[in-house]
């Protein structure tokens, strides 16, 4: 639970700094702008081409009109990984195991050397994404296409996903909050298998699978210069997702309203066939009333003669991020440094398009909107409804385990992304569970993760924002994990097709009293149904955070100063909010033997009951209490399943000196039952009290 620091960096920040920075900043946009035109007609996409090949599935990259367009039937997008195979049905023991890491198909022998199997698919297909929290342990990844015999790409694991490969640069490959990925395509005409040389690691291996037939051109090195042109224009597009790609011949409405409490406004009223192919909304309120003002009044979108607007959500989560404006920049949606939302998502309808704000704030909203429109056919049985909802729940810390849903519809449809708004009650970690995508007539998810920071591309529940076209970590703020979190990850290339029924969650895993909200983003046909129920708005307010729990005149495990550690290492490790001030001293791993001594003052001579706050957990060690160098009772057992547990120890009455008395833990063992055994301990704080 060690906090990082956020190294903020990036040519954009920078350019904009001068005035010449920012002329080229407007100059390079419009390029991208106008070379997309020119990528659409250099690379058509599959229904037009034909066929599968590296350049066609590029294109998927930035393609977001494709995503309106239903699936074909036998088109599926699931995922391997190294979930722990404990997990076999949610009615049986070990659905929410977590030995995440070091999971294969099996192992092989390959030309004298030890394979470890990530995957294996038949085609047709294509890979869309590769991640891991920790590729270095991997050694060497190794893809076979087609030809099983030989790979069509081996290379180092960590730099195939940090782009540390001139072939996969950046945005394609690239380390975001320690998770490493790689978002390049990779088609297959008859078989694929994904080999690692080391084991031990996490890892997930996104795929698509075509119907039988589909004609493909499989991957292999020599591609890539062939199509390093699109491959340039695609990344460009990644790189500045935020400019205004998707308007090229489109039509711009836009209009202003000051919105008072109550009230609802039109904002657009569009007549069909066509699409809206972006939304852009400045909000102008008082800071103090941001939260509220992007909370609290509700977007609805309306297409044709849905019963239901296909678009309702709070206006600022609409966008990608809660609470508050948090700049980021995705491909589909993002919130920019001067306040400015928009949304990329491709929009048809057939008849007409309603787009309101109602603003169920206490204050008055001032909106500036501005969407841009194109002529589009509308086919009924082929163009699907972009829909956008949004619910929240609060979970309290019983159950420890369930998994939460974030869509639950029926189709035919694609699921296209998802974000995912915390309210943490603690520093600690509060997203160990993983994501589940049941798709159809699945009995086992199609969809089954490691984690959650994994789904969102990040690793090692690191706290840093960053942002990039297909997922981000908008906003933590901390201290560590605690407070408002935003993460959000986008399927546009990977989206998840389906033709009855999808079902999408992540898991709450066994963590302090928190609050989930998302924002679910997928397209679906005329008529399809959903999970979403609109929430009322003394339900959907930004809740307040908590302030931290804190032992009345105790001394803060901590903020006490070591006099003596024989072994092992200390630190400060945020934790759930039983415990005082959030935060314990803690002991990794000492030997038996070792001792910590702290340093416990008091202000003058006298008598003094003590009491220690200790932690417990399933690899904590067994511990004599010391006093001043004498012994104090029995040693006390600091193991307990299956995580944190506060512990609160009444030491007795003791005579003390004015100054500094030392406090001190001598290792003595650990119980049979603790797996790992790593002796650890932790101070939660120290209560030191005058007898009367």
């Amino acid at each position: 639970m060690t906090n990082w620091s956020l190294a903020r960096q990036g040519w954009r920040a920078e350019a904009a700094r001068t005035k010449k920075g920012w002329i080229r900043m407007r100059t390079r946009r419009a390029t991208v702008a106008l070379s997309l035109a020119v990528l659409a007609l250099v690379v058509s996409p599959v229904s037009a081409q034909g066929r599968v090949t590296v350049g066609s599935l590029l294109h998927e990259m930035v393609d977001m009109e494709r995503l309106a367009k239903a699936p074909a039937p036998g088109v599926e997008c699931d995922q391997w990984s190294s979930y722990d195979r404990g997990s076999v049905a949610p009615d049986q023991e070990g659905w929410f195991a977590n030995g995440d890491a070091g999971q294969f198909i099996r192992q092989e022998q390959h030309d004298g050397r030890t394979e470890f199997v990530m995957a294996e698919m038949n085609g047709p297909g294509a890979i869309v994404r590769i991640w891991s929290a920790n590729p270095d342990g991997g050694g060497s990844i190794r893809i076979y296409i087609d030809d099983v015999g030989k790979p069509a790409l081996e290379a180092d694991f960590l730099q195939l996903t940090s782009a540390g490969m001139a072939e996969f640069p950046g945005p394609f490959s690239g380390r975001r909050s320690l998770g490493a990925n790689l978002y390049f395509p990779m088609p297959y005409r008859e078989r694929c298998k994904v080999t690692a040389d080391k084991p031990g690691f996490y890892y997930h291996v996104g795929y698509r699978t075509y119907p039988a037939g589909t004609q493909v051109e499989p991957f292999s090195m020599s591609v890539l210069p062939k199509v390093k042109p699109v491959m340039d224009e695609v990344a460009g597009i990644l790189d500045d997702p935020a400019a205004r790609f998707t308007t090229i011949g489109a039509t711009r409405h836009a209009k202003e309203a000051t919105i008072e409490p109550g009230k609802e406004e039109v904002l657009a009223d569009l007549k069909g066939p066509g699409a809206i192919v972006r939304v852009e909304v400045g909000v102008d309120v008082p800071k103090e009333q941001l939260f509220a003002a992007l909370r609290e009044p509700v977007l609805t979108i309306r297409f044709d003669d849905e019963d239901e607007p296909c678009v309702w959500a709070p206006l600022g989560d609409f966008f990608g991020s809660t609470p508050g404006l948090n700049p980021y920049q995705s491909l589909p949606v993002g919130m920019q440094q001067d306040g400015l939302c928009y949304a990329n998502w491709h929009m048809p309808y057939g008849k007409h398009a309603r787009v309101a704000v109602k603003n169920d704030s206490a204050n008055a909203v001032k909106l500036r909107f501005a969407a841009w429109t194109r002529p589009a056919a509308f086919r009924p049985g082929e163009t699907l409804y972009f829909r956008a909802k949004w619910r929240n729940e609060w979970l309290p810390a019983d159950p420890q385990f369930l998994d939460w849903s974030m869509l639950d519809a029926t189709g035919p449809g694609r699921f296209v992304g998802v974000m995912l708004g915390v309210v943490n009650t603690q520093q600690g970690w509060w997203g160990e569970g993983d994501e589940k995508a049941w798709v159809d007539d699945d009995t086992f998810p199609s969809y089954i993760g490691t984690g959650s920071e994994d789904y969102f591309g990040y690793a090692w529940c690191n706290p840093a924002p960053f942002t990039h076209a297909y997922h981000n970590q908008s906003i933590c703020t901390g201290p560590g994990n605690f407070g408002y979190t935003a993460v959000a990850r986008y399927h546009i290339l990977d989206d998840i097709p389906y033709q009855k029924h999808i079902r999408f969650t992540i898991e709450k895993w066994d963590a302090a009293d928190r609050e989930y909200a998302c924002t679910t983003y997928w397209y679906s046909a005329p008529g399809a149904t959903d999970f979403f129920k609109p929430i009322p708005v003394d339900q959907r307010r930004v809740r307040p955070l908590p302030e931290p729990f804190k032992v009345k005149g105790a001394l803060e495990g901590e903020d006490l100063q070591i006099a003596r550690c024989t072994g092992g290492k200390t630190e400060i490790q945020g934790l759930p909010m039983e415990f005082s001030n959030q935060n314990h001293l803690w002991w990794l791993n000492p030997n038996e033997g070792d001792i910590l001594e702290l340093k416990v003052p008091v202000e003058k001579d006298g008598r003094y009951s003590i009491t220690l706050g200790l932690t417990k957990s399933w690899d904590y060690g067994i511990f004599q209490l010391m006093l001043n160098g004498q012994d104090i009772g029995q040693p006390v057992d600091l193991y307990t399943p299956p995580a944190f547990r506060p512990f609160k120890l009444e030491l007795g009455e003791f005579d003390l000196k004015a100054g500094d008395n030392l406090l001190g833990l001598r290792c003595t063992g650990t119980n049979p039952a603790a797996n790992p055994v790593n002796h650890m301990a932790g101070i939660d704080y120290v209560l030191v009290e005058p007898v009367k």
